[in-house]
């Protein structure tokens, strides 16, 4: 496959798709980023700097190309391309070596990640599997009043309860790649 290096110009657009405030676009660049690198090595990547970027870069030339993508949610998008790119990497790696790769369709991976996800969430205490549960499971129009009522119920400022969420999330996250890690060990 050619590769594409990405512009300036694809650069620019691929900012606009992620948010209209620049400012605001190059923390979700950022974030989207190191996302992508943290998919990359828990699935066995060697390179995963090179292939998140590699992932950007193809995100961006679509962009470029004026192809509308219609996603709620940009990650999803590079997630799907990332898939791809994660393919054909051990595609490449293992037909230079002559091994054979078992590589899971999607709906297979995510039922695992979703089945490794509830077994986290159950391993969680009632009170913080409560609080994600309450904290996440709102539509962007109620979020910020439900999230104050949540503060105001554990009789905490919302920057305390925004602290306690993203910790429970970072041990949440731990949890389910360990738990996707040791599937992947398995023999198939």
């Amino acid at each position: 496959m050619n590769e594409w290096g990405i512009t300036r110009t694809a650069l620019d657009g691929l900012l606009g798709w992620l948010d209209p405030d620049k400012t605001a676009a190059a923390r979700k660049y950022e974030q989207t980023r190191r996302a992508l690198i943290r998919f990359f090595e828990t699935r066995g990547c060697h390179t995963a700097e090179d292939q998140a970027d590699r992932t950007i870069d193809r995100v961006a030339r679509r962009v470029a190309e004026g192809v509308e993508l219609w996603v709620d949610e940009p990650a999803a998008y590079f997630y799907g391309v990332a898939r791809h790119v994660l393919q054909e990497y051990h595609r490449r790696r293992h037909s230079s070596s002559g091994a054979a790769l078992y590589v899971p369709d999607d709906a297979e991976l995510r039922h695992h990640r979703y089945d490794c996800m509830g077994r986290c969430l159950d391993a969680l205490p009632v009170e913080s599997r409560a609080l994600l549960v309450d904290y996440c499971s709102v539509t962007r129009r109620e979020k910020e009043q439900v999230r104050r009522s949540l503060a105001d119920r554990l009789g905490v400022s919302l920057n305390t309860l925004r602290i306690r969420v993203h910790r429970l999330r970072e041990n949440l996250g731990r949890c389910v790649r360990g738990c996707v890690e040791e599937n992947d060990r398995r023999p198939r």
